[in-house]
């Protein structure tokens, strides 16, 4: 147990080392966000496969119909677009293909919500995971004509919808994620809005 506890301190030691090491020094805050969204994406995500993928049969039978609709096996006279199995297939294709760009798309917005949003001195940091990398973005707080949105109040403090936006000439730049706005996060948003 002692040793278990030694490997673990300086397993610590080492990631302070090289957080401190990255961003250039040991005064940053790092802003905690809102795991809530993201889970119950990934939670609806796995339902939406689950109870769907048993009744995939049910698209070939659309597309058997839709074809018989449009009388297409009149006009081209092939003998299998009469068979419903081909249809199964198809509809075996169609489900994957829905199914991986879905996928693609949740992974881009975990990817969104899931920004590791770091202050440092005047500057807000966010690092993204991008495949098998890290993407890094720095952005100076005190710049000209830069508009800051704090979107907070209601129920968004109890749901942890609250969100920071810094934005120049009407287009966002920089938005950190969703966070609750209590406890650390509470000493970066006074410190931010100066009060």
């Amino acid at each position: 147990m002692k040793q278990l506890k030694t490997i673990l301190s300086k397993w610590k030691e080492y990631k302070s080392k090289k957080e401190t090491s990255y961003f250039g020094t040991s005064l940053y805050d790092e802003l905690t966000s809102n795991p809530i969204p993201s889970i119950l994406l990934v939670i609806g995500s796995i339902c939406f496969f689950y109870f769907t993928l048993p009744y995939i049969h049910y698209l070939g039978h659309f597309f058997y119909w839709f074809v018989g609709v449009l009388e297409i096996t009149k006009v081209l006279k092939i003998p299998f677009l009469d068979e419903v199995r081909y249809y199964h297939y198809l509809s075996v294709f169609v489900y994957f293909y829905l199914s991986i760009s879905l996928l693609v798309d949740i992974s881009k917005l975990l990817n969104l919500w899931n920004k590791r949003t770091v202050f440092v001195k005047d500057e807000l940091w966010q690092i993204s995971h991008h495949g098998f990398g890290k993407q890094l973005n720095q952005f100076k707080l005190k710049e000209e004509g830069l508009v800051f949105t704090y979107e907070h109040g209601g129920l968004n403090d109890y749901l942890g919808w609250n969100r920071m936006l810094w934005k120049k000439n009407g287009v966002v730049l920089m938005s950190t994620p969703f966070f609750f706005p209590f406890r650390k996060n509470k000493t970066i948003v006074n410190r931010i809005l100066n009060r």
